[in-house]
Parts: C-alpha cells; sequence; structure tokens
C-alpha cells in the first residue's frame, strides 16, 4: 500500500500558515480581506481552470466593434459565435488558429466575400482584434490579468457593484479595469479597458470559468466541426495578387477564364485557387473555380476555369440571335485569387483518420495517472497491485477506435474512450507527440460529449 502521510501533513501545515499570514503584492504587504488578494486569489482560480467562456465586445484595428461569444478550454481549443456588419458567424479555435463560418456579408468589403460564403476560413488576429487562442486561453488570460494588476498597492475595498446578479468589487488600473466578486471563490467576472490588445483598443467582456460539463462540450463542438476541415480552409490572412489582367474566351458553349496569381510571399510557397463569375446586369450567369495549384515564393502562375452553365448558354444565343440589341448582350466577367491553407493537425485524431501521434506510456507517466485517477476509479485507496491492472486499461482504451481530439490541463490531447465491466474508461495522450496525459473514468456528462464526437453527432 502506499502512504502518504507525512506529505498530506506537510501540505497541511503549510496551508495553515498561508490562510493565517499576510502575502507581499510589490514589496507591499496586504491583509486578506483586501480587494488586493481577492484579484489575487481570482487570477489564480482563472489560470487553473479548465475552461472560460468571454462575451462582451472588442474593438478591432480598423475601429470596428464586434461582439463575441466564445468558450475556450485550457489546451486552447474553442467554439462560439462572432457578430460582424450585422452578421453573426459561427467561430472555431483549434492548433492556434481562428477560423469562421458566415454568410458573405459578415466579410464586408473583401473581394472574396462571395468565396467565403459560409464556408470555414481561416483568420487573421487582425479580422477580430484578438488572437483568441494565445488571449483567451484560461492561463493566458490570467497571465494578462496579473500583468495589469498583481502589484497594486490597493489597501481600500472598492464600493460594491452587480454585475449579472453577482455582487462584485471594481478594482482599476493603467490598462483598464476588472470586477471581482465579493464572497469566496472569488473570480474576474468583468474586464474592460486595454488590457488584452495592449493598444489603444478597448474590450468590454465578461468572463465565466465554465464548469466541468460546459468543458467538456467545449472539445466535443471542436471534434464536431473538425470534419468540415479535413481537407483545408480558405486562408484569408495570406495575400495573393493578380499578374496582369483576367483573360476570357467565351462561346456558346461557355467562358474560360484565366488569371496569373502571383504569391508575394518572397519565403513562403501557396496552394491557389481562382474563383470566377460572369454576369450580365444584376443577373450571374454562372460561376466557377479552379483545382488548386501550387505557386512558389515570389512566383507567379497562370491558374484556369470554367463557366458553363445553362444560364450563360441561354444568354449567349439570345445575345446572338439576329436583331440582338446592346442591352442584352453585355456581361462582365470577375475573379478573386484565395489562398487555401492546410488541414488543423487535430483532425489526424478524428475517428478513423489517418496521422495521429501513436499512443505512448512510461512508467511514470502511468504512475503519475494512476495516483491521481485510481482513487476515484477504485473508490477506494488502491495498492501497488492496482498499478498493473490499471496500465492494462490504459492500453485497452489506447488500442481501440473510439478516439477524437480533446483536451486535459491545458494540453491538447487525443482521447480515447474504453470500458471496464460497462464502466467508461478514458486514456488522454498529447497531440502533439503522443505521450500519456491523463487516464480516468470520466463523468455521465463528459462520457455524454465523447461519445457524441466520437459518433460525430
Amino acid at each position: 500500500m502506499r502512504f502518504r502521510g507525512s506529505v498530506l501533513l506537510a501540505s497541511a501545515a503549510v496551508l495553515v500558515l498561508a490562510l493565517t499570514g499576510c502575502s507581499p503584492i510589490d514589496g507591499k504587504m496586504v491583509t486578506y480581506d483586501s480587494v488586493a488578494n481577492h484579484v489575487r486569489a481570482a487570477t489564480s482560480a482563472l489560470r487553473t481552470a479548465d475552461g472560460v467562456r468571454v462575451h462582451g465586445t472588442v474593438e478591432t484595428a480598423a475601429g470596428e466593434e464586434l461582439a463575441i461569444d466564445v468558450r475556450i478550454n485550457g489546451a486552447g481549443d474553442g467554439a462560439g459565435k462572432i457578430r460582424r456588419h450585422g452578421t453573426v458567424g459561427d467561430v472555431l479555435v483549434v492548433d492556434s488558429t481562428t477560423y469562421v463560418r458566415a454568410r458573405a456579408a459578415w466579410w464586408g468589403t473583401d473581394n472574396r466575400a462571395e468565396t467565403y460564403d459560409r464556408v470555414w476560413v481561416a483568420i487573421a488576429d487582425t479580422t477580430i482584434g484578438l488572437d483568441l487562442a494565445e488571449t483567451l486561453r484560461p492561463e493566458d488570460l490570467a497571465t494578462a490579468v496579473d500583468d495589469g494588476f498583481g502589484s497594486l498597492e490597493l489597501d481600500d475595498m472598492p464600493p460594491t457593484t452587480e454585475i449579472n446578479g453577482m455582487k462584485a468589487r471594481r478594482v482599476e488600473a493603467s490598462a483598464g479595469a476588472l470586477w471581482v466578486t465579493v464572497t469566496k471563490p472569488h473570480q474576474v467576472v468583468r474586464l474592460e479597458g486595454e488590457l488584452l490588445t495592449e493598444e489603444s483598443r478597448p474590450v468590454a467582456l465578461m468572463v465565466a470559468v465554465t464548469p466541468p460539463a460546459a468543458t467538456a462540450e467545449i472539445a466535443r463542438d471542436v471534434a464536431l466541426a473538425l470534419p468540415l476541415l479535413r481537407t483545408g480552409t480558405y486562408d484569408a490572412y495570406r495575400s495573393l495578387r493578380f499578374d496582369g489582367s483576367l483573360r476570357s474566351a467565351c462561346n456558346a458553349q461557355g467562358c474560360t477564364v484565366t488569371g496569373r496569381i502571383r504569391n508575394v510571399s518572397t519565403d513562403t510557397p501557396v496552394t491557389a485557387v481562382l474563383n470566377s463569375k460572369v454576369i450580365s446586369g444584376r443577373r450571374v450567369l454562372g460561376r466557377c473555380r479552379s483545382g488548386r495549384v501550387a505557386v512558389a515564393a515570389a512566383a507567379a502562375t497562370a491558374v484556369t476555369c470554367r463557366i458553363a452553365t445553362a444560364s450563360w448558354r441561354s444568354f449567349y444565343a439570345a445575345a446572338t440571335a439576329p436583331g440582338a440589341g446592346s442591352s442584352t448582350t453585355s456581361y462582365q466577367v470577375s475573379a478573386n485569387a484565395s489562398a487555401v491553407g492546410p488541414a488543423p493537425e487535430a483532425v489526424a485524431c478524428l475517428p478513423g483518420a489517418p496521422g495521429c501521434e501513436t499512443p505512448t506510456m512510461t512508467d511514470a507517466e502511468v504512475v503519475t495517472t494512476f495516483d491521481r485517477s485510481a482513487p476515484g476509479w477504485y473508490e477506494r485507496t488502491p495498492t501497488d497491485q492496482d498499478l498493473a491492472e490499471w496500465r492494462t486499461l490504459i492500453r485497452a482504451a489506447a488500442a481501440g477506435k473510439d478516439r477524437v481530439p480533446w483536451s486535459s490541463e491545458g494540453t491538447p490531447t487525443a482521447a480515447y474512450l474504453g470500458s471496464s465491466n460497462g464502466r467508461p474508461f478514458v486514456a488522454q495522450f498529447d497531440r502533439r507527440n503522443g505521450n500519456l496525459v491523463a487516464a480516468y473514468g470520466p463523468d455521465k456528462d463528459e462520457t455524454a460529449a465523447l461519445r457524441a464526437a466520437i459518433a460525430g453527432r
């Protein structure tokens, strides 16, 4: 049997000292009923949170005010909504990249708006004013709060106000303001100012740590969206342009459109697609999309697509009929060049997909998961004899086909769902290297989320 009594006593002693003592903030001693320590406690809770929901407004560098409602887990994966130009788009955050799926109006005056209509597109941070993965991930959000408020010398208790039904105190700093709850456990519930942008662009965001069930649903929603990204997505932040004018050759059967696409990057090749349409007045006669074409860095490549629709053939027949006037024969051909980026690495860990890192586990990793989770699994103090069975449970889960991208303690993982005597058992491995991260018996909410993600519904 494993005995840890001395360790537990030592931890208890440290806890007593912490609770009865004082804490320095930037060299100043403050008591534990200080709002400064409320902020510190809330920041600590945020840093170790498995997920957060953040909603409110963000200003972009172009001065646009966007409304966001995003849930991000500890690994930086997330999902939600963003309103822009009066249109709400879906947002997905995975592998440190943000993707948006929205109607054309969401893209405003971007000449690729029609191309991007209702498909997933990788976007630049500047499009929405924040790098969601690197800013709103719980640990990074806590770091920003600590940098802005952690060293403040706060002796007085600010007045109490109400935020979404919770009593909170407003704390101000040069970068903005935050609201921290009056009662324990202290939580940061609102942020305002330039804290997250590091520029003269304000945010006004509500913040809430997500409970376990809601955190599992973040990973579920990400996994459910990923199949649509298997073959890659449009990449809105890679810049392409045309060398010279478009060329079109039209006849009774259709229009062939050619554009010479230049990759403006001097060091990175790109995959490009030509999208074109032909219109007469306000009527769209047809659209075409080329295949994917590789364009070397600082190079240009001719790309072609062909429009061959019934609408075009009908228009051409009418326009070339004897006596047709100019009002019935005019048409316009336009095109745009769009970059296509690779699929997120996480898609390799979808059920049945190739390329996910092979699960591995060292003795130390197995023991770590055993010490952490075996008491809950066995519902008693486990013994060394249980360790061999624990290792078998992990291996059995990892050998199964029920696998999905997931998250554990801030690490992007592949979660393998197995079972033992009818009880679900999960083994999670780092998506980046295959190392064992966690093993445990999931609760019913996480089990339901995992099964939904694996089933794809």
